[in-house]
């Protein structure tokens, strides 16, 4: 299945099978595309979500709202304890949040918590690891590609590249019921949206961690791949594909 974020979406809500007036808590709300997706099916639903980032919750607020169901978004620190009472969500959403987290299986167990009993959570995370894209000599690409993988941003406590393939266990190992498991990889042959957007993320993260004197590349090796993946799109041999990793798991 092709991913892009309308696909996720789609497969958020259909896994949450949040009844028509119940409560969707996403952990990593960002700007709300999410929450955006299940105001439009789910208009009677109350929309709870938590980030950090003040500006991207102000971005949410405008995207939401005109939602009848009512919205509460507010910046948690989600390394804490939720903000939300016992058994009071019917459904939990999160997508590429669970790496940043230092101990993500207390994450998974105060999902546990807030979930009512046959409340759902569904997670989602890109395995960085296994990026794949296409253009550059194939040592310099492995170096870049793992560089990424296991590059740690100062704004993160904690960085797993391997995170996404990690996932059906840490829910395994949880208070969680593993209800299910699907992979979604988004592909390309053109060095724009998502593609693009990546290509660069890569290029950004890498130079500033070589320029702080950390990292497994150097400054010129990073731009003598991203070189390298611009000419292969010049010349139509450019390929990218991303793969992210879905569980859905319940509270029996």
């Amino acid at each position: 299945m092709v991913m892009t974020n309308e696909t996720l979406h789609d497969r958020f809500i259909a896994l949450a099978d949040l009844p028509e007036q119940g409560r969707v808590v996403n952990l990593g709300c960002g700007a709300g595309p999410a929450l955006q997706a299940f105001s439009r099916r789910c208009p009677a639903a109350s929309l709870v979500g938590f980030d950090r980032s003040a500006q991207a919750l102000d971005t949410a607020q405008e995207r939401l709202q005109d939602h009848g169901g009512g919205v509460v978004l507010a910046a948690v620190d989600l390394r804490d304890r939720l903000p939300l009472n016992d058994e009071s969500v019917d459904a939990v959403i999160s997508s590429n949040l669970i790496e940043c987290l230092p101990d993500p299986a207390l994450l998974l167990k105060e999902i546990w918590r807030v979930l009512r009993p046959g409340g759902r959570a569904v997670l989602s995370h890109s395995d960085f690891d296994a990026l794949v894209i296409s253009g550059a000599p194939v040592e310099l690409d492995r170096r870049v590609c793992h560089a990424f993988a296991d590059d740690a941003p100062t704004w993160m406590d904690s960085s797993d590249g391997r995170i996404g393939r990690k996932l059906p266990g840490l829910a395994n190992a949880s208070p969680l019921a593993l209800t299910h498991v699907e992979t979604l990889v988004t592909s390309s042959t053109s060095l724009d949206g998502h593609a693009g957007r990546r290509v660069e993320d890569i290029r950004g993260a890498l130079q500033a961690t070589a320029r702080r004197g950390q990292g497994y590349v150097e400054v010129a090796e990073i731009d003598e791949w991203y070189m390298a993946v611009q000419q292969a799109a010049t010349h139509g041999e450019f390929f990218f594909a991303e793969t992210a990793v879905i569980v859905s798991v319940q509270r029996l």
